[in-house]
């Protein structure tokens, strides 16, 4: 019991997939606050009276946020994601990406709702700090403290999913599971592909209860870390199961789906040896000769007599 523990916690990872992450991690702040919740920004016209700080905002000694504040944050949260992006410098911009993005959910959540699909993504921007420099394709090097870095942000992912159904027994009981949730769902955010579950409500309750059965058991994918074929099906049924939800509800989880990456072997790819082989192709289709119609005739045999 003892080893299977420890090879879950130490088991070792390719340096590779640390760089992959921290692109990863940077792009997804660019189009967070571009294109997956720009209205962010727009806190920064908000009376301070509105401001509910979380219990960690009401902690810390963290101002109320005001123009200044949510400008500020933004410059120097997408300043410090491009050299982690591109791997320079990536502990010392690291902290300060980490440090800017906590402030910047700081304000995105303390404002009468709270979501829970970044806590991955947070937990990532973290163990990223503490992880050492790294490059695209490294499968060479291998180290037991990436394994523990990331099996910590996979926990996290689990817990997003767990941690969500506890929430709901919390709040609702097992009434959740019976009410109307999911009707009301697509009456306000429905889309083609969900409006005709309107006519089935006993379908829907059934969903609801799928739902949380989905949920309880997304534990198993730690579990079977293992069989790695096994692990990465469950992944891409997870990916599968968000791109289900957003085409029915347009809800997107999307820097969960950033953080989840994590569990996906990118070490394997290189970018640089890519375009090598992109570019080999192309020359390679540049250097043969044009072929030759089978009606036409072989100018050697011609010439030949």
């Amino acid at each position: 019991m003892t080893r299977y523990v420890n090879g879950f916690f130490f088991t070792p990872v390719a340096l590779g997939r640390v760089a992959a992450m921290r692109f990863l991690a940077g792009l997804f702040v660019w189009i967070e606050w571009w294109a997956y919740k720009p209205f962010i920004i727009q806190h920064r016209f908000l009376p301070e009276d509105l401001y509910q700080p979380l219990f960690i905002g009401r902690l810390l000694p963290i101002p109320a946020p005001n123009y200044w504040i949510v400008t500020g944050t933004l410059v120097v949260m997408l300043a410090a994601a491009l050299p982690v992006m591109f791997g320079y410098r990536p502990r010392l911009f690291g902290w300060i990406l980490f440090i800017a993005y906590f402030e910047w959910m700081l304000i995105y959540n303390s404002y009468g709702k709270v979501d829970h699909a970044s806590f991955g993504f947070m937990a990532l921007l973290l163990v990223l700090c503490m992880m050492p420099a790294a490059r695209w394709g490294d499968r060479e090097h291998v180290s037991e403290r990436v394994g523990w870095g990331f099996n910590l942000v996979q926990i996290a992912v689990v817990c997003t999913y767990f941690l969500s159904t506890w929430s709901k027994f919390r709040y609702g009981g097992f009434d959740w599971a019976n009410s109307g949730v999911f009707t009301w769902a697509i009456i306000r955010r429905g889309t083609v592909f969900s409006e005709w579950l309107l006519d089935f409500p006993q379908l829907l309750t059934a969903a609801q209860w799928g739902m949380i059965a989905f949920e309880l058991l997304t534990p198993l994918v730690l579990f079977v870390y293992p069989w790695k074929r096994l692990q990465y099906s469950i992944i891409a049924f997870f990916y599968v199961f968000h791109v289900g939800i957003f085409a029915a509800l347009t809800i997107s989880f999307l820097p969960h789906l950033f953080a989840m990456a994590c569990f996906l072997p990118l070490e394997r790819i290189d970018p640089k040896d890519l375009v090598r082989r992109a570019r080999a192709r192309r020359q390679g289709r540049e250097a043969d000769p044009q072929p030759r119609d089978r009606d036409e005739p072989d100018p050697e045999l011609t010439a030949a007599g």
